[in-house]
């Protein structure tokens, strides 16, 4: 098996998804080695992709948020103001 073959398992759907049109353009318009790179690696894509069609959906289970906080009371008045008496 090539090394592109024994990683296409490890792949996630958007990669393989991504390969596979790849290895579909290349199959009809790239170089003869390319082109013959693409035949051999497309069953292989397409076998893993009808292996993972066939596997039960993963049920994802729902986050749970943090509980809310409470809120602090508004300050009322200005905080940086001094006493009329301290002035003196």
């Amino acid at each position: 098996m090539t090394p592109l073959a024994e990683m296409v398992p490890a792949m996630s759907d958007a990669d393989l998804k991504a390969l596979r049109a790849n290895a579909a353009r290349l199959s009809g318009t790239g170089s003869p080695a390319q082109s013959a790179a693409a035949d051999e690696i497309l069953p292989i894509i397409d076998a893993e992709a009808s292996r993972r069609a066939a596997l039960p959906p993963i049920a994802v289970a729902p986050r749970k948020r943090a509980p809310a906080t409470k809120k602090a009371a508004p300050v009322t008045g200005h905080q940086t103001a001094l006493p009329a008496k301290a002035l003196v």
